[in-house]
């Protein structure tokens, strides 16, 4: 496999073969974004399926928005929202799902939000009976039947950090009848995919260190939140945004990285989460603990997150988990600060220098870390 930090500049393999093809979209520079003019396919998408040049939510932040690029998480989330089970995309809606899956189950992903081939449906065909999902409910009722299953199934749900336990896959969750939101919300989008609803998974900071995942409808949009916590917090439905299932592989990865120390765990987290500034942290800190770091590596992962984030935006935007990001931000630049240092290149050194300097100037210990390896 190529290193992680060639596969993060390419559409993951998820989207490669199963979203591009079927959606008239083809990277021929190979950059990881379809570029308007490039006869990549931007226009004819924009103008069969929509704009979904609108930007995504990652690090706190809307990034990419009208930036003549469709990245993946803009293409995977206006699918899901706009195209999936459309009466018009039919075709395109049933050769994506069967692609994704079998490459899912080609690659031995984890069936983060796909069962194992019975344990889900069998789970609710005892509750709704076998025929349920030949139905075509509004999503109320769509909303209901998935209250009576999760009810009737007596699902209990955790507090606390994933980080500790990791996840379950769905077939997992099911068979233990006990998880996190994430796990709720991912038998959600399971759920209500058989009844072919549009839905997606959607995730918001309650407070700085509580972080809720819930499944968001859009007709008209609702969420649908079943440990019913978000109400405590009042959030609104504009305070939610979307987590799409490719990112989702990345999030069973990066809540097993931290339970089981694994690089692997933190490679993968980082190739279906590749822009998340928490997750690039961790994996750079892992390349840096080895015996002989590729530092090389290393610059490369760091230098993707800059050249693919504003700085300025995160340092100053008001969620609530600001201080977390920016404390993984400035992992980030250290890391880099020591392979720029070790590898003799003070052109890089002191541009990550300056960075430090500008953005984390508070911080009483970055004047002495950058004297430290200063070249």
């Amino acid at each position: 496999m190529p290193p992680v930090s060639v596969q993060i500049r390419q559409f993951s393999p998820l989207a490669r073969k199963a979203f591009l093809p079927h959606l008239g979209l083809e990277d021929k520079n190979g950059n990881g974004a379809i570029d308007r003019g490039a006869g990549e396919g931007y226009e004819q998408f924009i103008a069969r399926y929509g704009n979904a040049d609108i930007g995504f939510f990652i690090n706190g932040v809307i990034q990419g928005a009208n930036n003549g690029r469709l990245e993946e998480n803009e293409i995977v989330n206006h699918y899901y929202i706009n195209i999936r089970f459309k009466n018009p995309f039919q075709i395109e809606t049933n050769n994506v799902e069967r692609d994704l899956t079998a490459e899912i189950r080609r690659s031995g992903l984890p069936l983060v939000w796909l069962d194992n081939g019975g344990t889900a449906m069998n789970a609710v065909n005892r509750i709704l009976g076998a025929g349920w999902r030949d139905r075509t409910p509004s999503e109320d009722e769509a909303i209901r039947m998935f209250q009576r299953v999760i009810n009737t199934l007596n699902i209990r749900g955790l507090s606390g950090d994933p980080n500790n336990t990791g996840y379950y896959t769905l077939p997992e969750f099911l068979n233990r009848r006990t998880g996190y939101c994430f796990e709720i919300a991912q038998f959600g989008f399971w759920f209500f995919s058989q009844l072919r609803v549009n839905a997606i998974t959607v995730t918001t900071a309650l407070k700085p260190d509580l972080v809720h995942a819930v499944i968001k409808l859009f007709n008209p949009p609702k969420v649908f939140d079943y440990i019913n916590i978000s109400t405590l917090y009042e959030t609104s439905i504009s305070q939610w945004s979307n987590f799409n299932p490719i990112q989702s592989i990345g999030e069973y990865y990066a809540a097993g990285t931290i339970r089981s120390h694994s690089l692997h765990n933190a490679e993968k987290a980082t190739i279906y989460n590749k822009y998340n500034i928490p997750t690039v942290a961790v994996l750079m800190d892992k390349y840096l603990d080895q015996l002989n770091p590729d530092y090389n590596e290393i610059i490369a992962i760091g230098e993707f997150i800059l050249e693919n984030i504003s700085i300025e935006d995160i340092a100053y935007s008001k969620n609530l988990r600001n201080n977390e990001i920016n404390d993984n931000l400035e992992r980030i630049l250290a890391d880099l600060i020591i392979s720029y240092s070790t590898t003799k290149n003070r052109r890089g050194f002191n541009k990550i220098a300056s960075l430090l300097n500008r953005y984390f100037s508070n911080d009483p210990s970055i004047r002495p870390f950058i004297e430290k390896y200063r070249l």
